[in-house]
């Protein structure tokens, strides 16, 4: 969708990005970030033109935006900036509308899409369509900014730190709503902020940008989980992981080969494996290696003839989960049973491949690390 190649911008010889390279998928919504002065805002706005690069390269779809007439593109980009940058003396329904009626669109289809914007960001258009921008808070000037953005389509939407001049309260609820909001429009999104909450929030992607070259691009969790370097890992906060639990999944803290055995495996040698291998129960798998049961090492001692496949006497109805689950579902989960009925948790595929096992003292053992990990830190 967008192709940055080599750009770079220098002022007095100074360069303020140098050679950036990378690209934004259509749909997603990236975040630019990084410490001020890194050179974030200046990429958001060469996407538009309003900062022209000293090298280098972009393209939309393919073409080179420096091909383009500068007022069609921009016509076609929506922009969202800090300062909101709303007419104070338009009303709120001139404001949205100011673009679509440059472009000549029928006005009964301008004024049908101003009331879906309306709502669309969460305000009442009779209340506030003929409002003037003093009249409205910060949020609501916000709102009013994002509406805007959307009033002809675009596919693209460029935001310049736009929450970051509002009280917490306020930019928390605008957050959940683009968030929200994007999960169903899905835009093209670009977006400035220096505050690293605010980028895992919202981000599918975030770009961390550190003396005007990239150091990392990737998908917020694994820049989460997989740090490149230590300053990416102090600038996102070592121990941020741990406020957003939904990034530890099954698949990061299973035992990845756990003590199996094949159905038809006699019981006296099941209990001969688990004795040499120190576990208290053995999964047992098919020929694929698929999960069909698992035996403990109490009930199979109980049992009189020990030379039975365990497939006679080993739990079918095994509580399983898939390698994406969280460590918050998996605790749910394991909460839910009366102790010590779950002890250990399989990990499988929707083919029910098995793919490790997480048990209690391995959860103990990632819940114990964060606690040594948050000490570290003080």
């Amino acid at each position: 969708m967008i192709r940055f190649e080599g750009i770079t911008k220098k002022y007095d010889g100074k360069p303020v990005v140098s050679d950036i390279t990378f690209e934004v998928t259509k749909g997603d919504l990236v975040v630019l970030i990084g410490p001020s002065g890194c050179g974030k805002t200046t990429l958001l706005k060469i996407i538009n033109r309003l900062i022209k690069p000293s090298g280098g390269l972009v393209f939309i779809n393919g073409e080179n935006i420096f091909d383009k007439d500068v007022i069609e593109l921009r016509r076609n980009i929506g922009y969202v900036i800090q300062q909101t940058g709303l007419f104070p003396h338009m009303t709120v329904r001139e404001n949205i509308e100011i673009v679509p009626r440059l472009q000549k669109k029928e006005k009964a289809a301008i004024a049908e899409k101003s009331i879906a914007l309306m709502q669309m960001v969460g305000l009442d258009p009779n209340q506030y369509l003929n409002r003037y921008p003093s009249q409205l808070s910060g949020g609501q000037q916000q709102r009013i900014g994002v509406a805007r953005a959307f009033a002809c389509d675009p596919d693209i939407i460029l935001m310049d730190e736009p929450f970051s001049a509002l009280d917490p309260i306020s930019r928390n609820q605008l957050q959940d709503e683009l968030a929200d909001l994007q999960a169903r429009v899905r835009k093209t999104i670009v977006f400035v902020t220096h505050d690293m909450d605010e980028a895992v929030k919202i981000a599918d992607k975030i770009c961390i940008i550190h003396k005007g070259r990239i150091v990392q691009y990737d998908k917020v969790e694994e820049i989460m989980k997989n740090p490149v370097n230590a300053f990416v890992a102090d600038f996102i906060g070592r121990n941020r992981i741990w406020s957003s639990p939904e990034f530890i999944r099954a698949k990061d803290i299973m035992i990845p080969d756990p003590v199996c055995t094949q159905a038809d495996t006699p019981v006296l040698r099941c209990i001969e494996k688990m004795r040499i291998q120190k576990v208290d129960s053995l999964l047992v798998t098919d020929k694929r290696g698929a999960l069909v049961g698992i035996v403990s090492a109490s009930l199979a001692r109980s049992q009189a003839d020990k030379s039975i496949p365990v497939s006679r006497i080993m739990y079918t109805e095994v509580e399983t989960v898939s390698p994406e689950h969280t460590i918050v579902d998996i605790l749910q989960l394991i909460n839910s049973h009366p102790a010590p009925s779950l002890n250990a948790v399989p990990v499988i595929t929707e083919h029910k491949l098995l793919q490790g096992l997480i048990t209690k003292s391995s959860l103990l053992t990632t819940l114990s690390q964060q606690y040594l990990d948050t000490k570290n830190l003080l």
